[in-house]
Formats: structure tokens, C-alpha cells, sequence
């Protein structure tokens, strides 16, 4: 019998709590049925929604705060050809809780629930209650929030995440931020992982030293679980790819923009939402958006060239405009003299978002200056070391095709005699996927690639098949086959291969997989020291 899943908040096919369960084309409208007959039964508004993709039909209902539970269990009734309902009853009964309703009703958009606390107020207004003693309206009296960023996108959003907190810090107001790296309060590390969904979201707005919360927002968090909080005042979208394509009935650009575009739906009134200029599925999308929220601000930004109207942000070849602030990029570490039109377009993101959040220009200003790429500041993202002999090293994450594509293009803009690649990925793409990190590749006109095993990150493929992929797409595109090296049956050997030869006017780019620790290491052993 399939399962259903609990949806705390804003979700791609619900508006707020309830639950939602994939069933067969054929058996949605049975499923639809009994589910409206079970609502009626429990005495809970008709809220149905049934949405079709290219797999199954997903089938959604609300149900009050405190009924989520219930909703699993009549949903996964209505999907069985029998069952008792009583169980059903019975899981309401026991779950009702009048308390956590009202508490709810009177602090809308200040209330998160989880980890057994029930949380009313944010970051240094916040007050937390152990679940089973859910406080009343009386008793908390007063509550308040604080200012929230939400940030997601394919690529870009944990650099452009960790430098709208900088900023806030550059203004000296402490910012907690949540990211695939950490969860991070101030100069504190609270906990190292990938921290992208609701969870870590509650873990920020709880701190009581948190006076601007920074959520990097994941894709597979919204579509699991649903928005972990309502009512922020700026949304980030950074931009939209097809990774992740098929996966929890997204099949289309669209569709993916949508379900990102969740951030946006559940902003404060009046609130600020970020795109990108130009973006086709982003465009597609956001006349529906704006017809159901036509109180938004928008703020976009273009790399170049300008469009008309002229973006909230825009660059050209030396300069960085937002609003009335001028910032040249070569002031602009993270840019490498603008070099780096995606991180032009990541500082923009985070300019207007930071701005919107209230940051003064002069501290955002500040930020954009004094945020490096280094694995200090940006972890992971166009870390760049120098080694003895001269040579460049580039360490990124790029772990997709649009990621390799933008690394390629910024490195094929320095002037250096030869490029050196570290190449391989994790199990759980597809094969098109793998083709197309290859050709993405390609431009980059390497000297020498190194072709790498990802052992740790196999899932279901055999050793050996990813790397075995990346070669043949690599030989049928033209490569020759003197350019390849390896596999290699590690990463930490891939970039032994990689960097031990490399001379005085090389640059090497290595992708990492595994573990930036331990790629920086290898670069330690070979005198490697991080370029200011």
C-alpha cells in the first residue's frame, strides 16, 4: 500500500498542514472520492487537491495543525480497497490538541512546532514550550519576529545564503543561517551537514542570538514537507536547471520553477521576491504568481546585458550596480575581477536581498568586499590555493552541469598555458546527466583530464560505471583519448594526478565529491597555500 506524507506547511500542491499520497492515474478519482467521504466523516472542510504528472497522480488534503497525523492515516484509508476508519477516528481523537490550535490562530506566521518544542516568536523574541504543555495566548502575550531570508535555487544559493548573512554581520547584527554545509549562528558552528530543510530552519529561528535569519532552502525539503515557515520578508531564486528533473513528480522546468516559487507564496504581505531578469521558466510562471500575489516587490538582476526595463541589480565589465550603489568588481573578491559572471550574479542576489532586509548600503558594500573565496568564508565554492611551482589549483563543488559549465567559462577567461581537470561524480545521476557534466566539460580545452571513482557515493551502481560513462561521452565528443587519465580509485588519488605535475603558468580545477578536507590536505602536502 503506498504511503502518505505528513505536510507541516506551504507545499507544491497545498496551501498549508495536511498530507499528500502518490497513487496510479487509474485509481485517483477513487482515491479523490473516498478521501472527500472521510473528511466529511471526520467533520473537517472538503479541502481536496489531486495533481497529475507524468508518473502518478498526487492526491493532497488539508487538515488542522494539530490533525496531520490523521490525515496520513485517512489518506493511506482512501487508498486501500478496505480498511477500517475507525482508526482513523481513533488517531484524531487521540491527537486533537485545542490548545496548539489556538495557539496557532493567534500568532500566525510566529509559530513552529517540531523536536518535541513548540516555539512562538523568533530568533531573540523566541520562547520555547516542551510540546505536551503547549502554552496559551494568554501566556505567551506578546510575540515577535524577525527579519527572514529564504534562498533557493539549482546552483548558487548556499554562496549567495552565506553572503547575505556576511553582510548582516558586516552590519553587526548576528545572522543565523541554515546551508548544505552547517547551521551556523554568528562565528558559531552548530552543527556541520547538510542543514537545508525544516528542521534546520526551527534549529535558527529558536536561537535566541539570531536577529536576521539566512534559510538556504532545498527543493526536496518544500516537496517532503513543506515551507518550514511563513511569512518571511525577502525570497531568493536564484535560478532554475534541470537537475532533479522526475523526481517527486516534477517533470518540467516549469513545474520546478513552481514548486521553488513556494518561498514566494508563503512571503509576508508586502514582501520582496529575487529572480533572475531573464530566466524562460522562471518567466513562464511568475504572471501566475503575481496574479495570486500582487502585493509582492520584485527585485531582478542580470549579469549582463541590460534589460529594459533595466534590472533592480546588473554588472557590466568593471562594475556592480544596485539601487544608487556602484561597487567595481574587482573589489568584489568572490568575482575574480568579474571573471566569475556566476558570482556576479550570486553578489547580486545577495546585495538586493540584503537590502530588502533592511541592511544599511554602506554594510552591504562592506560584505561584498570583505567575503573571499576561500575555505574560510565559501567552503567548497572557486576555492583557489597556489602551489610551489606556480601552478593555480581551483577546488569547487560543481556537481552538475550548469555548475561545471560556469566553471569552465570563468577559467577559460585567465590567461594560462594550460588547464588541468579533475573529473568524476556521485552514482545517484543519470546517465544523460553524466553526458551532459562531460560536454560541459569539453570547452575548457583541458591538457590532461583526470577521470575519477567516487567510492563512498556509489548507490546503486557498480564500481567503475560512472567514470566508465564520463569517458565514452568524453571519446565520442572528440576528446583524444592521450588527454584522459585514470580512473583513479579515489578522489584524494585523482588529486595527487591531478596537481603533481602540473607547471608554473597550469591551472588545475578539481571537482570534489567527497570531502574538502581532505582534497585540501593533498594540497597542504604539496605546499599548496590559499591565493588572498
Amino acid at each position: 500500500m503506498p504511503t502518505a506524507r505528513r505536510i507541516t506547511g506551504r507545499h507544491l500542491v497545498l496551501e498549508g498542514p495536511g498530507a499528500v499520497l502518490d497513487v496510479p492515474h487509474d485509481d485517483a478519482a477513487r482515491v479523490l472520492q473516498r478521501a472527500r467521504d472521510g473528511l466529511r466523516a471526520l467533520g473537517w472542510p472538503v479541502e481536496v487537491r489531486l495533481r497529475t504528472h507524468r508518473v502518478a497522480a498526487t492526491v493532497g488534503l488539508h487538515a488542522p495543525v494539530d490533525g496531520v497525523d490523521a490525515a496520513v492515516e485517512l489518506l493511506e484509508w482512501a487508498a486501500a480497497d478496505e480498511g477500517d476508519f475507525d482508526e482513523v477516528v481513533r488517531t484524531w481523537r487521540e491527537t486533537q490538541d485545542p490548545a496548539w490550535r489556538r495557539l496557532a490562530a493567534a500568532f500566525p506566521g510566529l509559530v513552529v512546532e517540531g523536536e518535541g518544542l513548540v516555539t512562538v516568536g523568533f530568533g531573540r523574541s523566541s520562547r520555547s514550550w516542551p510540546r505536551e504543555r503547549t502554552p496559551s495566548p494568554a501566556e505567551v502575550g506578546n510575540a515577535a519576529g524577525i527579519p527572514i531570508v529564504t534562498i533557493t535555487g539549482t546552483n548558487g544559493k548556499t554562496t549567495t545564503t552565506r553572503l547575505v548573512a556576511h553582510c548582516v554581520e558586516a552590519a553587526g547584527r548576528t545572522a543565523g543561517r541554515t546551508s548544505s554545509d552547517a547551521v551556523v549562528i554568528g562565528d558559531d558552528t552548530v552543527e556541520r551537514g547538510d542543514w537545508t530543510g525544516p528542521g534546520a530552519a526551527r534549529r535558527v529561528l529558536r536561537d535566541p542570538r539570531v536577529a536576521v535569519a539566512v534559510l538556504e532552502t532545498a527543493r526536496g525539503g518544500i516537496l517532503r514537507r513543506g515551507l518550514a515557515v511563513e511569512g518571511a520578508d525577502v525570497a531568493v531564486l536564484t535560478n532554475v536547471t534541470p537537475e532533479h528533473l522526475g523526481e517527486w513528480g516534477v517533470d518540467d522546468l516549469e513545474t520546478m520553477a513552481w514548486t521553488k516559487l513556494t518561498l514566494a507564496r508563503g512571503l509576508r504581505q508586502g514582501g520582496t521576491l529575487v529572480v533572475p531578469a531573464v530566466s524562460g521558466p522562471i518567466d513562464a510562471v511568475l504572471p501566475r504568481l503575481r496574479a495570486m500575489r500582487p502585493d509582492l516587490r520584485l527585485r531582478t538582476f542580470a549579469s549582463r546585458p541590460l534589460q529594459d526595463p533595466v534590472p533592480s541589480g546588473w554588472a557590466d565589465d568593471r562594475f556592480l550596480h544596485v539601487g544608487d550603489g556602484v561597487v567595481p568588481l574587482d573589489e568584489i573578491p568572490i568575482t575574480f575581477w568579474g571573471t566569475a559572471r556566476h558570482n556576479v550574479e550570486n553578489a547580486l542576489c545577495a546585495a538586493l536581498a540584503a537590502l530588502a532586509l533592511g541592511v544599511p548600503p554602506e554594510a552591504v558594500g562592506r560584505g561584498l568586499r570583505t567575503f573571499r573565496p576561500s575555505v574560510a568564508d565559501n567552503p567548497g565554492r572557486m576555492n583557489t590555493f597556489r602551489m610551489p611551482s606556480g601552478a593555480l589549483v581551483v577546488l569547487d563543488f560543481a556537481h552538475n552541469a550548469d555548475g561545471i559549465k560556469r566553471i569552465t567559462e570563468t577559467v577559460r577567461r585567465w590567461p594560462r598555458s594550460r588547464r588541468i581537470l579533475l573529473l568524476g561524480q556521485a552514482g545517484d545521476r543519470t546517465d544523460e546527466d553524466l553526458v551532459a557534466m562531460a560536454a560541459e566539460s569539453i570547452p575548457l580545452d583541458a591538457w590532461r583530464i583526470v577521470l575519477k571513482e567516487v567510492p563512498k557515493r556509489l548507490y546503486d551502481r557498480a564500481p567503475g560505471e560512472v567514470s566508465a560513462i564520463l569517458q565514452q561521452a568524453l571519446l565520442q565528443r572528440g576528446v583524444p583519448p592521450s588527454v584522459l587519465v585514470g580512473p583513479t580509485p579515489d578522489e584524494a588519488t585523482g588529486v595527487h594526478l591531478a596537481v603533481r605535475n602540473a607547471g608554473p603558468d597550469d591551472v588545475v580545477v578539481l571537482l570534489i565529491h567527497e570531502t574538502l578536507v581532505g582534497a585540501v590536505a593533498v594540497l597542504e602536502q604539496y605546499g599548496a597555500v590559499p591565493v588572498g
